[in-house]
């Protein structure tokens, strides 16, 4: 082996040619130089990566030699764990090399199937596919059970209705929370309806704070998977569908006053479709998008979604004395 000076210099060297490479690709790319980087992304990640991983490798000799160094300055070189480590540097150093290698013969092949090495659009591409992948798998899995619930319905008929297996959330900061969920693959009938879910992902029930006894509020996700856009519109559509199909009447809000009308660009009313109304329960389609907004996107296509429902009993929705609810339009 080396002088501890001699590996300390190889060491910092590779420290600063990789800290000097990205000084300088980004100076590259601001004086126009480089023009297309992404055409170069995969030949500097590798680059890169095989600078790394030759610095990680110099520092282990490196710190061999100053522990070494370390124990014998403080007195400690006469020990028996000190002495066998000064007299088989090199082989604690091929040892741990040895650990590492194997570590690394496993996970290439892993970095290069998710696209470690690949440019921006090929990751793209691939993180669309995994995301295909999942959604098959899940299609694939079996249905664990029933959720059967309402607002205003007992917990107990709601466990005696449900074949799903249902848990009692639970919160450190909030003992004994009012709360039961899960994640699972599962169906979800709405009580005392004809409307059913299929394969739903998650549940969220809550009961009342002054009586624990009965449901408060459901929320479910009903999506299977991510869905573009289009495939958002055309699963909100078809469960307003099935909505009207069954009996609901869809409310929308009234600007009462000439203040709530300017607010809303001098409307009388909002739109239907999204709040919906049966006996006492009220049900809200709603959406949440799971990626960020990019620059220059279009609105109505872009974005990954996700469909969930709401349900409340029609005294404790929000604001309902803001609406109005009659049988769809359309």
């Amino acid at each position: 082996m080396l002088s501890l000076r001699k590996h300390a210099m190889i060491s910092g060297g590779l420290l600063l040619l990789i800290i000097a490479m990205g000084w300088g690709g980004t100076a590259l790319q601001a004086a126009g130089i480089v023009t297309d980087p992404q055409r170069l992304e995969t030949p500097i990640k590798i680059i890169f990566f095989t600078l790394f991983i030759a610095f990680a490798f110099s520092v282990i000799p490196t710190m061999v030699k100053l522990f070494v160094a370390g124990q014998a300055s403080i007195g400690n070189a006469d020990r028996a764990p000190v002495r066998f480590i000064e007299r088989h540097q090199g082989g604690v150093v091929l040892s741990i090399w040895a650990i590492w290698i194997a570590g690394f013969a496993v996970a290439l092949p892993t970095m290069i199937r998710s696209g470690f090495f690949t440019n921006s659009d090929a990751t793209s591409t691939n993180a669309a596919s995994s995301d295909d992948e999942i959604a098959r798998r899940i299609a694939r899995m079996p249905v664990q059970g029933t959720l059967v619930a309402a607002p205003g319905m007992n917990v107990d008929q709601m466990l005696r209705a449900s074949s799903l297996k249902i848990d009692k959330g639970s919160n450190a900061a909030i003992p004994n929370l009012p709360v039961y969920s899960g994640g699972a693959i599962f169906n979800f009938r709405v009580a005392g309806t004809g409307i059913e879910f299929p394969r739903c992902r998650y549940y969220f029930v809550t009961t009342y704070t002054g009586d624990r006894s009965r449901i408060e509020s459901i929320n479910v996700g009903t999506a299977q998977a991510k869905m573009t856009r289009a495939q958002l519109d055309a699963a909100n559509a078809a469960l307003r569908a099935r909505l009207k199909a069954d009996g609901w009447l869809t409310g929308h809000e009234v600007y009462r006053d000439e203040q709530d009308r300017q607010l809303h660009g001098g409307r009388t009313r909002g739109e239907e479709g999204k709040l919906w109304l049966k006996g006492d329960t009220t049900l809200d389609i709603e959406q949440r998008r799971l990626d960020d907004p990019q620059p220059g996107e279009d609105p109505a296509t872009a974005g990954q979604w996700i469909q969930f429902v709401e349900l409340w009993a029609r005294k404790d929705y929000p604001f309902i004395d803001r609406y109005l609810f009659a049988p769809p339009h359309t």
